[in-house]
């Protein structure tokens, strides 16, 4: 994969190098999981990222998770001199106002060409397994309501369809109608087959979107992951931006789960780690 290898960012990639070993690991995650209270997590938290300052020292984890997010952004922000790059993952218009080819087309990066395909498939994917997950319980709840669902159904992911995948919108609504096992067999063409295949079944055993979510976070963090052999360039500053925000993402779903006491294995499940 070819990088973008601006010199200016030497300093910025130095920053990132020296950070991303603070980056949570699986079994740093494996730990919190298992915690019975929102101070025994804050604590453990506070332990991995190494907090110093009165500052950051905050005693809700709400608090801490808010800073680090407006900290990972200030630090992105800070450190990211290419204006287009940095209002393509700053600004959450872009992907909703399908503004997002003209960006890319004006980076001609090959990395980010990458991930937002694989970021925008597995979106529209996401969508349409939701809405095919809907349209098949109400079938089963309302028989009389299968006439004209096709055609809702077909409506409802054309408006939330995103532009800018490999995956045309025309083949995943053909595929509304057809059964699982046929929605996992055509995944057989496609990258994304694990996440689908095991996504699909894990929704049909535990009632459940958890595994599908997991996996889709994974398999952008793949993509996120090639850009530590970036000596230079914005690439190493993206990519750890959204490990980041990833990160922040899984603390939130521990906090949540322990509040809920929710099982071990569910929020097991839910955390979206490849590191």
């Amino acid at each position: 994969m070819k990088f973008s290898e601006k010199s200016d960012y030497g300093f910025a990639v130095g920053r990132v190098r020296a950070k991303e070993p603070l980056l949570i690991k699986r079994n740093e995650y494996e730990r919190m999981v298992s915690v019975k209270s929102e101070d025994e997590l804050l604590s453990m938290i506070k332990q991995i990222w190494h907090l110093e300052t009165a500052e950051r020292e905050a005693n809700k984890l709400e608090n801490l998770l808010t800073f680090a997010r407006d900290d990972n952004a200030s630090f992105f922000s800070r450190y990211c001199t290419d204006l287009l790059v940095k209002e393509l993952f700053l600004d959450l218009k872009i992907l909703k106002t399908n503004q997002l080819t003209s960006y890319l087309q004006n980076l001609n990066n090959e990395f980010l060409i990458r991930y937002f395909t694989v970021a925008i498939d597995l979106e529209n994917i996401r969508s349409f397994i939701r809405i095919k997950n809907l349209a098949t319980r109400e079938k089963q709840e309302l028989p009389a309501m299968r006439s004209g669902s096709e055609t809702t159904q077909k409506k409802l992911f054309s408006k939330n369809y995103l532009n800018g995948g490999s995956i045309e919108q025309s083949t995943l609504s053909e595929l509304l109608p057809e059964s699982w096992d046929n929605i996992i067999h055509w995944s057989d063409k496609t990258p994304y087959k694990y996440c689908i295949e095991k996504g699909i079944n894990y929704l049909l055993e535990q009632k459940s979107f958890i595994r599908l979510e997991r996996l889709i976070q994974e398999e952008k963090q793949k993509i996120l992951i090639q850009a530590r052999y970036a000596v230079f360039g914005y690439e190493p500053l993206v990519a750890y931006y959204l490990f980041k925000e990833n990160e922040i993402r899984n603390l939130r779903k521990i906090f949540y789960g322990i509040t809920e006491n929710s099982p071990i294995s569910q929020i097991r499940e839910s955390i979206a780690c490849i590191l």
